[in-house]
């Protein structure tokens, strides 16, 4: 169970109550975030989904780094909800099996790992390597690699509140297979 409750809806904005989504299959990472006021929310889940839809960055791309990023923060949530976001852009059952000991796996591309390798420096300290950087400026533009940079920043935010508010997992998340490749 939540540390936090989850945002009260019949106290809800509007705009907030439609980011939510009028079904009966909220995210509860939204419903918690949703607590926040409504020009934080309303922003949050606008940059989200920016970064989700209408960036430079390759999807594919994008949901390894959210993956990994997941994975380094021990966000079994974020890893859970976007197992089917990267299948659906592309990221195979081999990448996914492969995210946890990727300098071993030999299922990535060589853009791929530098994604990885950024990824990990990050999101363990901050600062990506420089080396790292300068590998990736031969597969990518400033705009990709400054989105590479944001999507680690803006998932690794997320997978501080989903930890330490303890969001539960939705039931229809598809936890029993997604636990079961997680190892937990």
């Amino acid at each position: 169970m939540a540390l936090l409750p989850y945002v009260d809806e019949s106290k809800a904005s509007p705009k907030t109550l439609e980011i939510l989504g009028n079904t009966p299959r909220k995210l509860n990472v939204a419903r918690m975030i949703a607590n926040a006021s409504d020009a934080v929310f309303q922003n949050f889940s606008r940059l989200g989904n920016s970064l989700m839809t209408r960036g430079k960055l390759d999807g594919k791309l994008r949901e390894i780094a959210i993956l990994r990023n997941a994975r380094v923060c021990n966000s079994l949530y974020e890893y859970t909800q976007h197992v089917p976001i990267a299948k659906s852009v592309g990221v195979t059952d081999e990448q996914l099996a492969g995210i946890d000991n990727w300098p071993n796996a030999t299922c990535f591309s060589e853009v791929e790992r530098l994604v990885l390798e950024f990824t990990d420096t990050i999101a363990r300290n901050v600062k990506g390597g420089k080396a790292t950087l300068q590998a990736l400026q031969k597969h990518l533009g400033p705009g990709e690699i400054v989105e590479l940079i944001m999507a680690v920043g803006f998932w690794g935010m997320v997978a501080r509140v989903l930890e330490t508010t303890e969001v539960d997992l939705e039931d229809f998340a598809g936890k029993v297979n997604i636990l079961e490749r997680a190892g937990r």
